[in-house]
């Protein structure tokens, strides 16, 4: 496939390097000319001209999501049914929507998220391999075409992805508010728990496990917790809940409820490894 790539951050630069690996002409922009300068040096890109982008298969927008829809305004009238539109932002309703409206109806869009990333942020970490088993949510949206979505399903398994998934812009939303943007918020309050530093020396395996997403991009996230604010609120409430639940079992000392509590959380994450990995 020729596939244009806007966008050569972590993502978009493992995207472009692992596509390029497996063989298709890949072409790409990032807003800093450095980078794109970069890529063309080490060949995971051909070219950044927009001409290109009318003759693209696939166009994978890897921008923040205002700017992935901002993108789709600017260069409208560079589109054309040969082209698949597909973004991998982090939240859906409002990007979906906003990209639903501008596009007409001959021109095809179908979103998806990868489920992957690392702490760091930028060109200079890209890497492929993050992908490998990861999850894969596909968003069905008014522009779905069933033989355009042979193209997400080639990137799917040239990049090694695992399950996927299919959901709703409102669901994913849901999904992603509990199992990404909730952790980060926990991380990120953690590591402001304690005003000193000097509990570094007395730190461990689990609280390094649970503080490195605290690692943040803040300009990103920032723009996501706001995005999904109303169902980050609610998970994030559901949270403090349970939180204030195990507190008060503590307070009172009750030793045979604390238990139970610990072992259904046990059981559940057992739960959850046998499903997300069946060979466990």
């Amino acid at each position: 496939m020729k596939i244009y790539i806007v966008g050569l951050g972590l993502m978009g630069a493992s995207y472009a390097e692992g596509l390029t690996l497996k063989g298709h002409q890949v072409f790409g922009y990032d807003q800093d000319e450095k980078i794109n300068e970069l890529a063309l040096k080490e060949g995971l890109i051909l070219g950044t001209d927009f001409s290109h982008l009318s003759t693209a298969d696939l166009l994978i927008l890897a921008l923040y999501p205002e700017e992935n829809v901002h993108f789709i305004e600017t260069h409208l009238n560079k589109f054309t049914s040969q082209t698949l539109i597909t973004d991998i932002s982090g939240t859906k309703r409002q990007v979906v929507a906003a990209i639903e409206t501008l596009l007409p109806e001959n021109i095809f869009y179908i979103s998806h998220h990868p489920m992957a990333g690392k702490e760091q942020s930028g060109y200079s970490f890209k890497d492929p391999t993050i992908f490998k088993n990861a999850n894969f949510i596909v968003i069905r949206t008014k522009h779905f075409n069933e033989k355009q979505f042979a193209k997400i399903k080639t990137i799917h398994q040239d990049l090694a992805f695992g399950k996927m998934l299919f959901t709703s812009p409102e669901e994913h939303d849901q999904f992603v508010a509990f199992t990404s943007q909730l952790t980060h918020l926990i991380a990120v309050s953690l590591i402001q728990t304690e005003p000193s530093d000097q509990f570094v020396l007395a730190t461990g395996d689990s609280f390094r496990d649970l503080t490195r997403i605290a690692k943040i991009n803040e300009k990103l996230w920032t723009e996501l917790f706001l995005d999904n604010h109303d169902v980050l609120i609610e998970k994030t409430d559901a949270f403090i809940r349970e939180l204030h639940h195990i507190k008060q079992l503590i307070i009172e000392r009750k030793t045979d409820a604390i238990e139970t509590y610990l072992k259904e959380a046990k059981e559940r994450r057992k739960k959850f490894d046998e499903i997300n990995n069946p060979r466990l």
